[in-house]
Order: structure tokens, then C-alpha cells, then sequence
């Protein structure tokens, strides 16, 4: 889990409308996740190129085998030494927990139950409650 410090939750801030973007990209990245649970960590390089540059950076260090500590201090940095700000800052924050989650391995629901926080209060709630309901229909 990245650390976080006042400067960094600062530069978290965004308004409430640009949150509402956050769920796709959650849903983005457990359908990631479950790429690289069902064809193995090297399919993320494919199904990363082209995308934001954390996220492919941070998906070749996964396949390239680096332990969990060192994925984080590497990400901890990119984070610390990134200049953007709001929104954009904070689905580099995202997608630095979703890496965290897919190099540990977690399962789609834990990975979820860490990302949905991100996009605020109400937000969270529903996709957590979306997670329930089709646990429930699964018969989990």
C-alpha cells in the first residue's frame, strides 16, 4: 500500500463530477486483473500497450518478475515525482493500487473493495453493493 503524505493527498483533490469517471476505469482494471489471472502477467504487456504510461510501465516490471516491495517503492516514487494534479493524479493513484492488487494476486472482489474507495463515499458504496448482488447470484 503506497504511503500517502499531505502533499500527496493534496494533489488528490478533484470534484465530485470528475470522480464519476473513476468506476470505468475500476472496471478497467479488474478486467485487467482478470486477464492476467486467466493467460498469466506477461498477456498485461499486450493488453497494456497503447495505454497511460503507469500502467504499461507498471504492468512490464509485474512481468518482468519484481516483488511486491520493490513494485512498491518503484510506483511510491512515480507517484512522488509525478506533476500531475486532480484528476489525472488520481487515476495514476488508482492504477498504482490495481498493480499493487494484481502483483499480490488479489481476487477480483479484494482488488474492488480496494480501488472502489477512490471514487468516493457514494460511488464505493454502489459497486460494492453491485459486488454483493452478483456474489449472491453466483451463490458466493
Amino acid at each position: 500500500m503506497i504511503l500517502w503524505n499531505a502533499e500527496l493527498t493534496k494533489r488528490l483533490t478533484c470534484s465530485e463530477r470528475e470522480k464519476a469517471a473513476l468506476p470505468s476505469l475500476v472496471h478497467d482494471l479488474l478486467a485487467l486483473s482478470d486477464k492476467a489471472r486467466g493467460e498469466g502477467v506477461k498477456a498485461l504487456l499486450e493488453a497494456t500497450a497503447g495505454e497511460g504510461p503507469m500502467l504499461s510501465y507498471g504492468c512490464r516490471l509485474i512481468a518482468e518478475g519484481y516483488s511486491e516491495e520493490v513494485l512498491e517503492e518503484i510506483l511510491a516514487v512515480y507517484l512522488t515525482t509525478s506533476t500531475l494534479a486532480g484528476l489525472e493524479f488520481l487515476k495514476q493513484c488508482v492504477c498504482a493500487e490495481a498493480l499493487l492488487g494484481i502483483a499480490a494476486g488479489d481476487s477480483r472482489d479484494l482488488l474492488l473493495r480496494k480501488l472502489a474507495p477512490y471514487c468516493g463515499a457514494d460511488k464505493a458504496t454502489s459497486l460494492l453493493r453491485a459486488l454483493d448482488a452478483a456474489s449472491g447470484e453466483n451463490g458466493l
